[in-house]
């Protein structure tokens, strides 16, 4: 295996070709199915609120088939995406692929398509194992470790064992793969009988693997971030920063300990939930100045006009920028004890968990595959200068903003009527009409990404077979 040791930079202007590397648009297609999937099938997860599941459970289908189908689809969709976006800088710092890396690609590609087909099959057949983020059997597990294994070999052939000089996207990059590995194994260690006899350890296990495995999606999420943010600016300086390595160095931390606040329930020792706290609150300062200062570059590219504008990418990474601050500000609250205790088990942790996956991961990996297309098939191509795209990023926010509200409102309220008992009002008009409001946000939800994706798989076909 040989290891190029070349240190490049600002090298996204050289006009690398990804002429011959069809292995590339092959995973952002495949991201960009899972995403189109997560949010297809949410629909009739939603009809699991309503009246309408009747239907469905005619057909035998029930929340217990399609909600491990949403998720796995919906992580499957983050760390693809993150792994395209990955492979597309290796190709613009290290030139084109040779043959062995365009065959490691491809055979990875297979693999997670062979794990996604399989997973979906025998979770509508009614296979599960009652896993949070790992319903599916172990052995599909297996097919997508050895496809990461893959995207290893071909990231550390290229970038090598040494971080000297490098931006700080790459070594997050470089830390998020063996991470991912070392907590997907950790997760499974219900497998093991001393594990899964023991519900408490197995409970303390499985958010403490869950939340480092989440930390690993987030390094490959903003380590994108940082790459597309640099990539449309020309240059990397704000990548060397110290603001973007103190925030690397706190968000790592904090990928260990922000399992915390979903343990405070769990006899443990209160110097981990005080450590998870702390933590946290510091990882929120950092946070909230890196993107503030990817607002500040976003500000730069604004004048920017005709074959050099990137207003969809650019939506997206507002979006995202918006959406942090929002999420920052609900993680305070779920991170402080009392009112933990309060929210925690409601519908308000599912607004979390939808709001930092859409509106933080997501947002961010549109702009990087918004960034990937326009490097296959032209920054000027209707697929990312059509006024309805923009519209359609616009009313993304918008939906995503009314969809995440009544959850809130949902959780909030049952939350505060489990605290007050007795004393609380009475909630059930509102807990009558939040189906119904969560089916009208959540399709025009859909339908805005959908009309985005299938602009962009269209282009990435056409392009995969030119007229």
């Amino acid at each position: 295996m040989t290891m190029h040791r070349s240190h490049p930079a600002d090298t996204w202007n050289s006009g690398t070709s990804l002429e011959g590397f069809r292995p590339l648009v092959g995973l952002a297609l495949l991201a960009l199915g899972a995403c189109s999937l997560t949010f297809l099938i949410g629909l009739p997860v939603a009809l699991t609120y309503t009246d309408q599941f009747t239907i469905l459970r005619e057909w035998g289908i029930t929340l217990q088939h399609l909600r491990p189908i949403h998720k796995s689809c919906a992580f499957a969709w983050v760390f693809i995406g993150g792994v395209a976006t990955v492979h597309l800088w290796l190709v613009q710092a290290h030139g084109p692929p040779d043959a062995a890396m365009r065959k490691r690609t491809l055979a990875m590609v297979t693999l997670w398509t062979a794990a996604g087909v399989g997973i979906v099959i025998s979770l509508l057949c009614g296979h599960f194992t009652g896993r949070e983020y790992l319903g599916y059997s172990p052995v599909f597990s297996v097919l997508i470790a050895s496809g990461w294994l893959l995207f290893a070999w071909n990231f550390y052939a290229r970038v090598g064992w040494s971080l000297k000089g490098r931006p700080v996207y790459v070594i997050m990059w470089w830390v998020a793969i063996p991470l991912f590995l070392i907590t997907y194994a950790e997760a499974h260690a219900y497998l093991l009988e001393y594990v899964s006899l023991r519900p408490l350890r197995d409970l303390a296990i499985q958010w403490k693997s869950a939340g480092a495995h989440v930390g690993s999606f987030n390094l490959l999420a903003y380590g994108s971030l940082m790459f597309v943010a640099c990539a449309l600016q020309g240059n990397e300086s704000y990548a060397h920063s110290r603001t973007a390595f103190t925030f690397f160095t706190v968000g790592l931390l904090n990928t260990f300990c922000n399992y915390g606040h979903h343990t405070y329930h769990l006899p443990q020792s209160a110097w981990i939930h005080w450590i998870s706290f702390i933590v946290s609150m510091l990882e929120l300062a950092i946070l909230a100045k890196v993107f503030l200062d990817v607002g500040k570059l976003l500000k730069l590219l604004k004048g920017r006009t005709g074959a050099t504008s990137h207003p969809v990418i650019e939506g997206f990474m507002r979006s995202a920028t918006l959406w942090t601050f929002l999420m920052l500000t609900l993680s305070i609250v779920i991170a402080v004890p009392p009112l933990n205790a309060m929210v925690h088990g409601t519908h308000v942790i599912s607004a979390h968990v939808m709001g930092s996956m859409v509106g933080i991961d997501s947002m961010i990996l549109w702009a990087a595959m918004g960034y990937l297309v326009s490097r296959v098939v032209g920054a000027d191509h209707v697929s990312l200068q059509k006024p309805s795209i923009c519209k359609a990023v616009r009313l993304t926010n918008v939906f995503l903003f009314a969809f995440i509200l009544v959850y809130l409102l949902r959780g909030a309220s049952a939350g505060w009527s489990r605290y007050a008992g007795a004393a609380a009002s009475d909630y059930s008009e509102w807990v009558a009409l939040f189906p119904t409001l969560m089916m009208v946000f959540g399709a025009g939800l859909m339908v805005s990404v959908l009309w985005v994706l299938l602009h962009w798989i269209c282009a990435l076909l056409a392009s995969r077979n030119p007229a």
